[in-house]
């Protein structure tokens, strides 16, 4: 998000591709990127319910989905532009998803939501401090490289001090995938070695 006018700018700042069309597009990505995290828990839901053999639930959901991102797309984009079409989609996953959310803990119970939220907010803030350091990484950088390579750099030490934020607030989803990976790191070598 924070470096959403850069990215378009690499990937396709040349030709006809016009300053308006970078900002447009920019705009887009940034309101997109509000509901990333909805968007890919809503389809893990939606098989939570298929395997429940629920097909109505998610078929509703999306119903009340489409007329949240219908009102919000008229509303928004006379205050954002493009920009607000993209909030909308993303505030109508995020309100879908939540939704699912409730309609599953009434179906099966508690499954562990309030460790997830407390990941979340773990996770939320690791982003958030990785977020800041890859834009003043950038500002930093383009004082002496060229601004691609500076977006690429920033992007890359962002990237390195979430992994290292991730795993210094011990958050147990991260802490059983490094388990698993070195598990499997072993067994390989095992293998390898006893062959």
């Amino acid at each position: 998000m924070v470096l959403s006018r850069e990215i378009v700018v690499l990937l396709f700042g040349r030709g006809a591709f016009t300053p308006e069309a970078i900002d447009l597009t920019a705009s887009a990505l940034f309101y997109y990127s509000v509901g990333m995290t909805a968007f890919g828990l809503k389809d893990v839901l939606i098989r939570a319910f298929y395997a429940l053999q629920d097909t109505k639930t998610p078929i509703m959901n999306a119903t009340i989905a489409v007329i949240i991102n219908i009102v919000l797309n008229i509303v928004l984009s006379r205050f954002l532009g493009i920009g607000g079409l993209a909030l909308a989609t993303s505030i109508a996953g995020i309100v879908s998803t939540f939704l699912m959310f409730i309609t599953l803990r009434k179906k099966i119970g508690p499954f562990g939501l309030r460790e997830a939220v407390i990941s979340f907010v773990k996770i939320s803030a690791a982003s958030l401090v990785m977020g800041g350091i890859a834009y003043a990484t950038f500002l930093f950088l383009c004082s002496c490289l060229s601004k691609n390579t500076a977006l690429i750099a920033s992007i890359g030490i962002g990237t390195v001090t979430y992994g290292i934020l991730i795993l210094l607030m011990k958050i147990p989803e991260v802490d059983r995938t490094v388990a698993a990976v070195k598990l499997r790191i072993r067994d390989r070598k095992r293998s390898r070695d006893e062959n």
